[in-house]
């Protein structure tokens, strides 16, 4: 009765030959895919702020590019100086309102080269806050030997993330 009750239930006191996975060996999978993807999201991360860098730069190419069409066509990079110092998020404080849309101030001297056609939406830097966005300063009469307003400026982003410093362009045309 025994060994029929057991047939039953499928016990059986012979041993599979089936290969199985150990316990072990289940472990040292899991922590292999745990180190691969701890390496996949670290290399992430680095890549994604490399990649807002180039973009910056970038943004910052276009931005002189369409200075430089505006100094063709009026003598002058931008008209003469309507506030302190220009940025991606806002006049910056005393020299205008933090713009509550994180964009140009209205008295920018860069929106010159939206009226004029020689670009059409201003770049934003891709975080665009206090600490990551991008700055215009252009140089009034005297300012480094410049006899007129209009013709010199310095282009920056305020800060790159992957060398933690600033990236400028400066233009003086004598």
């Amino acid at each position: 009765m025994y060994k029929q009750v057991s047939s039953l239930f499928g016990a059986s006191k012979k041993r599979s030959s089936v290969p199985a996975f150990t316990i072990v060996e289940l472990l040292v999978v899991i922590v292999v895919i745990g180190i691969l993807a701890s390496i996949t999201i670290i290399s992430y991360s680095g890549i994604s702020s490399r990649t807002r860098d180039a973009k910056r730069k970038s943004d910052l190419a276009a931005l002189e590019q369409a200075l430089e069409m505006n100094y063709i066509k009026s003598g002058a990079f931008t008209q003469p100086e309507n506030m302190c110092t220009d940025t991606s998020y806002g006049g910056d404080g005393g020299c205008g309102d933090i713009s509550p849309d994180g964009d140009w101030d209205q008295n920018s001297d860069l929106r010159d080269l939206s009226a004029d056609g020689s670009m059409g939406r201003l770049p934003l830097d891709p975080i665009n806050d206090s600490t990551y966005k991008y700055t215009y300063e252009p140089n009034n009469a005297g300012e480094q030997g410049i006899a007129a307003s209009g013709q010199g400026y310095t282009l920056c982003a305020n800060k790159l993330e992957s060398t933690g410093s600033s990236y400028c362009i400066t233009k003086l045309k004598n």
